[in-house]
């Protein structure tokens, strides 16, 4: 059990018995940072391109899926372009793009349309957003195999 890989964005264990994970501060105030850059984006969008309460909610919708497309890029090039580095992933991955892109908002909308009776436009907008989220991830994972083939870019 010890020859597991330990996660870089906790604190080193030296006692396996404890179950809860030593937090590091400064990976704890990345996530903070970037969360509020990415909650404050997403609300930004949301107040320059509000829905309709009749129509497609276009703003989460393109919310969703970008961030979807730029979590697996980034994933791909902190792996394997990108240097190793402790606060990337925590900050732009977990902070910035996990408040930017969040499942209450596709629950919401999606009850929002439902509740003033566009169940047709609730079940497109579920579907799309569940089958437009894989197919921006796996766009994303395929632009970023793309970068890290380049010649100039290489392997770390």
């Amino acid at each position: 059990m010890h020859d597991l890989p330990i996660d870089p964005d906790v604190e080193p264990e030296n006692d396996y018995a404890s179950r809860w994970p030593r937090l590091a501060p400064g990976v704890l105030l990345v996530v903070f940072i970037g969360g509020v850059l990415g909650g404050l984006a997403r609300y930004g969008i949301g107040r320059a391109a509000p829905p309709r309460s009749d129509g497609f909610p276009w703003d989460i919708f393109v919310i969703n899926l970008s961030g979807a497309f730029a979590l697996a890029l980034l994933l791909v090039l902190l792996l394997e372009v990108f240097p190793p580095n402790r606060y990337a992933r925590p900050a732009f991955g977990t902070g910035f793009i996990g408040a930017f892109t969040t499942f209450s908002s596709l629950a919401t909308a999606t009850d929002h349309l439902l509740a003033h009776g566009h169940p047709v436009v609730a079940i497109a907008y579920t579907f799309g957003s569940l089958f437009g989220g894989l197919a921006a991830a796996l766009l994303g994972l395929a632009c970023g195999r793309a970068i890290s083939a380049l010649p100039a870019v290489g392997r770390r």
